[in-house]
Formats: structure tokens, sequence, C-alpha cells
């Protein structure tokens, strides 16, 4: 099994974590951990512009540690750390509204994407009411049909994975274990990136060094980002 502690799983930088996902090539089934929010932003905020702008390609974004509206404000460059002169990564400028109306960028509460009521899902598919029998694949190759219509070049998908503490405190490192476990290592023969997000401080304090060794087997590729501002 793969250790958390293992140096062939170095720690990067925002730029080389930025790099590192650049190479991630269709079918790439990723874990990265990162250590804060700003640094979050600073790696998903250049990321997204670049699959949208650069590689055509859709992007869906699942947040749990901040809201929805602020994923679009630190996408569309119109967040307050820019008036206060101490964001150190930048901003994207996005144009939001015009990709979430064309439908190529998708912001959804991570909670409502695996969790809503009852056991339904949250997945809207043209901006109709949730659709309930949806889960998370099942979307996505909805997505993914989606984007072979519209000519586009495959699915992004970056996905907080701390929803799944929210209801199962207690048993929410074997839900997410036994989730991520069903997923395939890689998605082959699909036009799809799949990125599963850890905050630090959930990986390291929630998971002994089995679990963690059991996530890190379950994903082709483990990215692990340091902040460095």
């Amino acid at each position: 099994m793969t250790s958390w502690s293992e140096p062939k799983i170095p720690f990067r930088s925002v730029s080389d974590g930025i790099d590192s996902l650049k190479e991630s090539i269709p079918g790439t089934h990723c874990l990265m951990v990162y250590p804060d929010l700003m640094t979050l932003r600073g790696i998903y905020s250049r990321y997204t512009k670049m699959q949208l702008e650069d590689n055509n390609e859709m992007v869906l974004i699942l947040p749990y540690y901040e809201s929805t509206d602020m994923v679009r404000l630190a996408l569309s460059g119109m967040d307050f750390y820019c008036a206060k002169g101490n964001y150190p990564f930048g901003y994207s400028g996005i144009d939001v509204h015009k990709y979430e109306k064309e439908g190529s960028l998708i912001i959804m509460d991570s909670l409502k994407g695996y969790f809503y009521s009852e056991g339904k899902s949250g997945f809207h598919i043209n901006n109709d009411s949730p659709k309930s029998d949806l889960n998370l694949m099942s979307y996505l190759e909805i997505l993914l049909k989606q984007a072979e219509r519209q000519k586009k070049n495959g699915v992004t998908v970056l996905s907080d994975m701390g929803s799944f503490y929210h209801h199962n405190n207690r048993d929410g490192n074997l839900k997410l274990i036994e989730y991520e476990c069903s997923l395939p290592e890689k998605f082959n023969a699909r036009k799809l990136k799949g990125f599963c997000l850890y905050h630090q401080k959930d990986f390291e304090k929630r998971f002994s060094q089995k679990q963690q060794a059991e996530l890190l087997d379950c994903h082709s590729r483990n990215i692990i980002v340091e902040n460095d501002y």
C-alpha cells in the first residue's frame, strides 16, 4: 500500500500543483490534498480557466468548505481579497455567468450533489429540477454525452470530499473509503478527469495511516499541495 509519508508523493507548491493537474490525461482519477482554502482557490481558479478557455472542456465544481457563490467570486476575480491586496495567487477573471449559462461550468454544493434530502441527488440537467434517480457517475455520463454534442474535449470534475462528514461524522471515514473504492482507479475510455479534494486536516486527523493508504491506492494519481505564501 502507498504510504502518506513516502517520499514518492512530494509536497508541491501551488504552481507545481497546477503543473501536475495540467499533466493529467483523460481517465485520470486523482486524490489531491490541499492545506487551506486560499491555496485551493489559487489552484481551482487557474486550472478551471485553462480547462474552459484553452482546452474547451466542461468543468463541474463541487465545493464543501466554501459556498458556491464564493467559488463564483473566486473564479471571476471579484473577491474581496483583491481589494485588500492580500491574495497571493492572482485571479483568473473567468466570465462565470457566460460559462454557466452555456452549460460549460457547473458549480454545485458537494453536500447537495452527494447527499440531497432523503438520499436524492441534487444534480440538475439543463437547469431543470433535481433528478432524484441520479448519482454522481450517472450524472457524469450525461455530462460526457452533452460535452460530445457540444464538441467539447471532455469533462473535468473538482469535488471536495468533506461533505461525507456532514451527516455521518462518526461513520464518514468508512462511507468515504467505501465510495472511493467503488470508483475505478482510472476512468478508462472516458474523456473524464476526476479530482477528489481533501483538506489536509481532514486527511491527517480523520484517517489512520492504513486508511490513508487505502485512499491513495484508490486513485491513479496523488498530489499533495502545501501553501507557499
